[in-house]
């Protein structure tokens, strides 16, 4: 999948932590974007805590590509 999407700083910042687990250090508006832009989705944690967050395809190919 070839990613084409411009974020800025604080959006990759925000879908880093979302990729290391630490979704509670992404401000609202920054998670808001990013369901927006379909890079992360709402999902159930399996632990009966609740709704988490996850990178979806698009948002994890473009973790991958800024890796390299």
């Amino acid at each position: 999948m070839n990613v084409s999407v411009q974020l800025e700083r604080n959006e990759v910042s925000g879908l880093e932590n979302v990729a290391e687990g630490r979704v509670a250090a992404v401000p609202e508006d920054i998670v808001s974007r990013l369901l927006a832009m379909g890079m992360v989705q709402k999902s159930h944690d399996g632990a009966g805590r609740g709704v988490t967050l996850q990178l979806t395809s698009k948002g994890l190919s473009f973790i991958r590509s800024s890796d390299q």
